[in-house]
């Protein structure tokens, strides 16, 4: 019995939350009590001074009003959030201890005046034992053990002595303040539950706001990173990039953007899977990480395209050095699950404020240094320059005239032939576009076509050259082919290449005479498209050449995956064959691929003598370059024809004879 009730007045352990909310209610509550009740003893003392004893009118108050007062400085100036559990605990049952001590002292003081005084002191004295009683329970509510304490001290104290003294009105008195004292006590407990329901609830309430929080923070994190490799993705790296311009602009600094695509990245996905180039690009990106500095922001864009932001990149021979240790980073084999694999990487840079002045622009330029960095120098970094810049607004300008061009009689192609060296007869010619505006003149091939791939006008090019291309052909004699090339959008375009059988078959062209020529970039646009529009090319009897072999990064691979009739060898290994070791190796290796495979090994660029000698010992046969011929008009191609046997078409080889 004894334990419960020493239970009751203790301030519980288990209950922080709710503990601190009373010690916070308190804190402003009680010196709000005190000063009430200091106030009423002054007064209590006033009406009383001259009949009662200044121990009673002037100690008492002298003692009692300064302990409230200080005991008030001391709660006013307490900061709850500083103090621990333990702590706010401890000045808790303080509180309590205070209440049973000092709630006894003010009723005593108030009850020993009654023997002073006159009926309306006497009046005065219950009246203030009465009010200051009820201010001190509604004080005191968040703690109902002190509430309690104080109702029962002080109001049953006073009740007990006004009841049993003799005059009538003290004791209708008693029994209204033992009333009241009741309902108070009552309505304590009542508001204490209420305080403490609504204490919890505001604790739930607080917590599942922290969860929200924590799960809006969570939600944001995820919005602004990539699941995969957990680098920051898109959204977040343009968010970073437009603070990190806008910051520029106030100081002045430089920055530079980078845009890295991965040179094989496709090749992977295609042999191995995704699950495997998925880990391809979570070991990039965290190869990418370990070797930049923390100040230069790394994303992922999308695919197999990162994104870099450089607050403080020096001056552009640190800054290329930077890019061409990243590529070289890159091109160390990466093991993948129960293979390994390698990949280059192809950077480009630009820069703030000579490339541009906003994050769209400074991407953009940056884009474009990577594009030429992919067709121009595969696997190194190019830095966004005044050369490339005034290329853009070539592209541009050309771009604009193509749309309002009369390209059925601006545009021509001309034929380079193939030679049969082993007797010198011509196999094929291969077409090559050729464009010449009014405005602008001759543009080189690699310029319009790229304007046109650009601008999405490239099928109507490639439908207008074919059909010129077809309509030479038919004046060839029936042994002669031709060679014609598509672009990456022709054969990713299974209803473009429809369109291009549909005039094979209304021409009096058969499909057996068209050498379809297309690169390995063009297939690794979309492998899937690409393989579709091949066998349809094949299907109708065209044969296929892969160009440009060796140029690729990895087209041995897609000799083995598409059916191809032919390769050809880029003319970048023929320049220095005659003293260039690793030329000559890699040469005769792809002839002896040629043969092992059955397929037909054409060579490119072949421009001297000495080079044709060195294939020929080589066993490459098939042959193509300005030794022979430059790329010739139509009617020169007849010509050309009619200056060989009458039965075998054969060539007068410079300085040679059959």
């Amino acid at each position: 019995m004894f334990d419960s009730i020493i239970s009751f007045f203790r301030v519980p352990a288990d209950t922080p939350t709710l503990n601190r909310a009373r010690y916070k209610a308190l804190t402003t509550q009680i010196p709000l009590m005190y000063t009430m009740v200091a106030i009423n003893m002054v007064a209590l003392s006033f009406t009383l001074f001259g009949d009662a004893p200044p121990t009673l009118t002037i100690l008492g108050p002298a003692v009692l009003v300064p302990v409230a007062l200080i005991r008030s400085a001391a709660l006013l100036r307490s900061d709850v959030s500083a103090l621990s559990n333990k702590e706010v605990r401890s000045k808790l049952n303080s509180v309590v201890i205070f209440s049973i001590l000092l709630g006894p002292l003010f009723v005593f003081w108030s009850l020993a005046l009654f023997r002073f005084g006159d009926a309306y002191a006497h009046i005065h004295i219950a009246f203030f034992v009465c009010i200051t009683s009820l201010v001190c329970i509604n004080c005191l509510t968040p703690l109902r053990q002190s509430a309690i304490i104080l109702a029962v001290s002080s109001i049953g104290a006073s009740v007990i002595y006004l009841a049993i003294g003799d005059i009538p009105v003290f004791k209708i008195i008693a029994a209204n303040m033992a009333m009241v004292v009741g309902a108070m006590i009552f309505m304590t407990m009542r508001t204490a539950k209420n305080f403490t329901d609504l204490v919890e609830k505001q604790d739930i309430l607080s917590d599942q706001s922290l969860k929200l929080k924590a799960l809006n923070e969570e939600n944001k994190r995820l919005a602004n990173l990539d699941s995969l490799t957990q680098l920051p993705n898109r959204r977040s790296y343009f968010a970073e990039l437009k603070q990190a311009i806008n910051q520029c602009e106030k100081t002045s600094e430089r920055l530079v953007v980078g845009i890295l695509d991965l040179d094989g990245f496709k090749l992977v996905n295609d042999l191995f899977g995704h699950p495997t180039g998925d880990q391809l690009l979570i070991q990039v990106g965290r190869r990418l990480r370990i070797m930049l500095d923390d100040h230069i922001c790394l994303a992922r864009l999308g695919g197999d395209e990162f994104g870099l932001i450089m607050r403080h990149p020096g001056s552009d021979k640190e800054l290329l050095r930077l890019g061409r240790d990243i590529c070289h980073t890159l091109r160390a084999p990466f093991q993948l699950r129960d293979t390994t694999t390698n990949v280059a990487a192809s950077l480009g840079f630009a820069s703030y404020p000579a490339a541009g002045l906003t994050a769209d622009i400074l991407f953009e330029r940056a884009d474009y240094a990577l594009c030429y960095s992919k067709q121009n120098s595969k696997g190194d970094v190019v830095l966004f320059s005044e050369e490339h810049e005034t290329i853009i607004r070539e592209v541009s300008s050309i771009a604009h005239r193509l749309k309002e061009a009369d390209l059925d009689q601006e545009l021509s192609v001309v034929y380079q032939p193939i030679i049969n060296t082993l007797d010198g007869t011509v196999t094929a010619f291969e077409a090559l576009a050729r464009w010449h505006n009014p405005i602008l003149g001759k543009i080189p091939p690699n310029v319009f076509i790229r304007s046109a791939e650009q601008s999405g006008m490239i099928s109507q090019l490639t439908v207008i050259l074919f059909a010129k291309a077809l309509q030479a052909a038919s004046q060839w004699p029936n042994d002669v082919n031709l060679s014609f090339n598509l672009s990456s959008f022709d054969i990713c375009s299974p209803e473009h290449i429809m369109r291009l059988l549909a005039m094979v078959e209304n021409s009096p062209v058969p499909a057996n005479r068209i050498i379809f020529e297309i690169t390995e970039t063009a297939v690794m646009q979309d492998f899937e498209r690409a393989d579709e529009s091949l066998t349809r090319i094949r299907r109708m009897g065209a044969s296929i050449a892969l160009d440009d072999f060796g140029t690729g990064f990895s087209s041995l691979s897609y000799v083995q995956r598409i059916k191809i009739d032919r390769l050809k060898i880029d003319g970048s290994f023929i320049q220095n064959i005659e003293t260039d070791a690793a030329s000559q190796d890699i040469v005769r290796a792809v002839a002896n691929l040629c043969r092992n495979l059955k397929l037909q090994c054409i060579i490119e660029g072949v421009e001297t003598k000495p080079q044709l000698e060195l294939l020929e010992r080589m066993g490459c046969n098939l042959i193509q370059g300005y030794y022979f011929a430059k790329p010739m008009s139509e009617a020169d191609t007849l010509k050309y024809l009619d200056n060989t046997d009458n039965s075998k078409h054969v060539i007068a080889y410079p300085n040679r004879s059959f």
